[in-house]
Formats: structure tokens, sequence, C-alpha cells
């Protein structure tokens, strides 16, 4: 969604491949007009759920204020800011305050709820720069010791 011509990248790729890719984006206010032409493939197509994450209750507000209801039929909010009980995935801060927590607490116990969120990344597979013409095989792995982001970083 950083292009301002996604969309008829998204275009194009359906042709080829018959479906679209998902779309996940946290700023879908950035550029409407673009963020309602993909939204609009979906309502043309219907092969992919697409995802906003929503960052904090004020931005779920302006999103439900910039699109009805129709408009977000093909779109899984992912409640992600402060005010969501869940967190994102155990990795950088909320895994460092996750141990915080736990060093504090004599019976270990969690502050927040914990899901399977592994990790922050939402890819497995390639990922492509069209502009610096690189490719790179990528697989997001759950935060531990050795990957505490959740992602393994290469060279």
């Amino acid at each position: 969604m950083d292009n301002p011509h996604y969309d008829r990248f998204l275009f194009d790729y359906y042709q080829i491949t018959g479906a679209l890719p998902q779309t996940t984006t946290a700023a879908p206010l950035k550029d409407p007009a673009l963020t309602r032409h993909v939204l609009g493939l979906f309502n043309l197509y219907r092969t992919t759920t697409n995802r906003f994450s929503v960052l904090s209750r004020a931005h779920l507000n302006q999103v439900h204020t910039a699109f009805s209801p129709e408009e977000l039929l093909g779109v899984e909010l992912i409640l992600q800011g402060k005010e969501a009980q869940t967190a994102k995935a155990m990795v950088g801060r909320a895994r460092e305050r996750k141990e915080k927590r736990r060093g504090a607490n004599k019976d270990g116990a969690i502050a927040f709820l914990e899901r399977n969120h592994t990790t922050i990344a939402c890819v497995s597979g390639f990922l492509v720069n069209m502009r610096q013409g690189r490719l790179r095989l990528v697989t997001p792995v759950p935060g531990s010791d050795r990957w505490p982001l959740g992602y393994p970083h290469s060279g």
C-alpha cells in the first residue's frame, strides 16, 4: 500500500494468477482512494480477505468513520493497540515486558493474555523488492533468545 499504483499491481497479479494476494496495512487512511480501489478488487473478485492493523482505539474510530460497513465487509480488523487484550506477538518489547513481569511476580503470572501469535511477520515465502531487484526467502520464527524479534536477520 506504500506504492500509489498498488491497485494496478494487484490487478495485474490477478490477471496472471487468477487470485489476489492478501493485503495487510496499518495505513488504510493514508490514501483512502487507493484503499477503496484495493477493497473494490476484493468486491469484484472475492478471492482473499484483506486486513487492517488497527493501532489504537482512535485509529479504529477513524477507520469506521472513513469506511462504510459495506466497504469493510472484506476486511479483517487486527486490533493491536495498547487497549487490545492480546499482544501482537511475544517478540521485541512485548517479550521484554513479559520477562520483567515474570521476574516481578513470584508466581510467574502475566498481566496480559497470550494467544498463538508467535511472530510479528505475516509472510512466509519470497520477499520481492522490485525496485532493488532483490529476491529473498523469508520465514518468521517464534520469539526466542536467539531470535528476539521473531524474524531471522540475514547479512
